[in-house]
């Protein structure tokens, strides 16, 4: 088996009571049957008060949340199951949580959700090109059948070694467009973009990665073109106004959009986006919307080897990061400052608004077909606006 993982995994450890987002609130948490059946056997006063908290359908446990957070999360943001039964007894999401897994092949992958702020500031801790490690090991095939609960990928094909291969060289050839840094961040991205209409053929590998340099072109897309202001305003709108209609956790999310809405003006002014491009590179920041794009890419990309949208996957990782990017200058006009904490919290509510809603996630693949077209002109328009970055 190989294994892969991002350099700064073996750093993750939970901060407990310092989060500031407790990931014990604010969402249903399921209850793997094992564990389950091990909390309504408990004896004690503390298995009676398991029994309480523990609900059922058919097919399904979970706890009882009480004011939107789990009934075991006390005053001091502790959990009281570690607390009284040890870390071994945790239900599987509580004890996997925020790690997630991709298995495909010989191989196994694993990272950190962004919806998790520790792992966001191991993610953006380090400057430099983000690295995946490779191990190796000597391992059988795990049967991991029952932990697709808290996992985001883990029915991939493990038995066509060539696809699996070829799928990890294209995404090797994304992540060194990507972190190019002879080219902004836009412009990494509208590459990227421009090897869409070759998609459908990216698994077969009939189509190299294009070339910087590489004559061909897409007449749709002008890749030097210079979009109006009102054509940025337009395609700002389209990316605000459809993640803000999207399924949301936390009733603040619908109203933020809005507010980027109301704000569209100042949102794509060529002074202020330039502004803040560069207070980022003064603050030797840039980096952070490179290592957001290769992350997705990492966790996403596998998953073309199930259902073959290498173009959603691409479209996801481009479109974040502008909707991110319209997100980090309103709190920055908002406040005249942008810290590295303000970028932790934007990326942890994006990722747990739209990353960890698999309604939300279905329906970004649904609007790469049915609104394919808006989807991409919008997002290739506003990859122009890190035009400034260089400037």
């Amino acid at each position: 088996m190989k294994y892969h993982k991002p350099s700064f995994f073996d750093q993750f450890k939970c901060i407990g009571s310092a989060c500031t987002d407790t990931c014990c609130a604010g969402w249903e948490i399921e209850v793997d049957e094992t564990t389950a059946e091990g909390y309504l056997a408990e004896k004690g006063a503390f298995g009676d008060r398991l029994r309480r908290e523990i609900g059922s359908e058919p097919g399904e446990y979970f706890f009882k949340l009480k004011n939107n957070r789990c009934p075991f999360l006390n005053k001091e943001n502790l959990c009281d199951i570690f607390i009284n039964l040890g870390e071994d007894r945790l239900c599987d999401i509580c004890r996997e949580h925020p790690r997630f897994y991709n298995w495909f092949g010989d191989y196994t992958e694993v990272g950190l959700g962004l919806c998790c702020e520790e792992a966001e500031r191991l993610l953006f801790s380090d400057s430099k090109s983000l690295t995946f490690v490779e191990e190796v090991t000597q391992d059988e095939e795990q049967d991991y059948s029952d932990e697709d609960e808290y996992t985001d990928a883990s029915d991939l094909l493990d038995d066509e070694s060539e696809e699996c291969e070829q799928m990890l060289e294209e995404r090797k050839a994304i992540f060194s467009i990507l972190q190019n840094r002879k080219k902004n961040i836009g412009a990494r991205l509208k590459r990227l973009l421009l090897q869409l209409p070759y998609a459908d053929e990216m698994l077969l590998l009939t189509v190299p990665i294009l070339e910087w340099d590489d004559p061909e072109s897409i007449p749709k897309l002008d890749y030097n073109a210079k979009p109006s202001t009102n054509t940025l305003k337009s395609s700002a709108l389209f990316l605000i106004r459809f993640f803000g209609g999207m399924e949301s956790l936390d009733e603040t999310w619908p109203s933020m959009m809005k507010e980027l809405e109301q704000n569209i003006d100042k949102l794509v002014d060529t002074n202020n986006t330039n502004a803040f491009l560069k207070f980022l590179k003064g603050e030797n920041r840039l980096y952070e919307y490179e290592h957001i794009a290769v992350y997705m890419i990492y966790r996403y990309y596998p998953e073309i080897l199930l259902d073959g949208q290498a173009e959603a996957k691409i479209l996801f990782a481009a479109a974040s990061i502008c909707l991110l990017f319209l997100m980090d200058l309103h709190s920055f006009q908002k406040n005249t400052a942008y810290t590295q904490q303000d970028r932790i919290e934007l990326v942890r509510r994006f990722s747990k608004e739209i990353e960890y809603c698999p309604e939300n996630m279905e329906r970004f693949e649904k609007c790469c077909t049915e609104q394919y077209e808006d989807l991409l002109n919008s997002i290739f328009n506003l990859c122009h606006i890190f035009a400034g970055e260089i400037s």
